[in-house]
Order: C-alpha cells, then structure tokens, then sequence
C-alpha cells in the first residue's frame, strides 16, 4: 500500500495537480479570527467542489481544528480556497494515482 503524503496550504492555492485521491483535510486556525474554507477538484475554483465552503468557529476550535477523513476522488488536481484575516493553515492528506 503506498503512504499518504500531506501538503499544508495556508492562502489560497493549488495543493495538488493531477489525479489523485484526497484522504484527509486537517485545519488550525490562530484561535481569534474566523477561516473560511473551501476544496475543488480541480487547479482553482471552477471545479467540483469536494468540501463546501464553511466558515470555522476559531475560537472553538484553536489549534486543534477541524477533521475531514472523507476520501474523495479528485481528476484533476486539489485546490484550497481560504478567507481569513489571520493565521490558518489547512494539511491536505492526499496519493496520486
């Protein structure tokens, strides 16, 4: 079976490109400023949605965020849009194919 690598993306960006499959998608925020976030099949926002956009609590949930273990399958690559105003940062678990 072959490893899962991660990449962390903290603006708004590509985290993959190229088919692959996303495992897991972890979130940290500052604990003050609210994140909004959202993932695309595809190498910028005109793709298929694989997260929907959600805006995150961070003064719930700190540095310990928010836990996606949905594996989801991605043809064209992984974008990771983000809107805050502080520090986030969003950890991609994803295997090409």
């Amino acid at each position: 079976m072959e490893s899962v690598e991660t990449v962390e993306v903290t603006v708004s960006g590509i985290a993959h490109t190229g088919p692959c499959w996303m495992y897991d998608v972890l979130l940290g925020t500052d604990g003050v400023n609210d994140p909004t976030i959202a993932v695309y099949d595809g190498l910028d926002t005109s793709g298929e949605k694989k997260i929907p956009t959600n805006t995150y609590d961070a003064a719930l949930l700190g540095l310990n965020g928010v836990i996606f273990n949905a594996k989801r399958r991605c043809s064209k690559g992984i974008y990771v849009e983000i809107s805050c105003a502080g520090a986030v940062e969003v950890i991609i678990g994803r295997r090409g194919f």
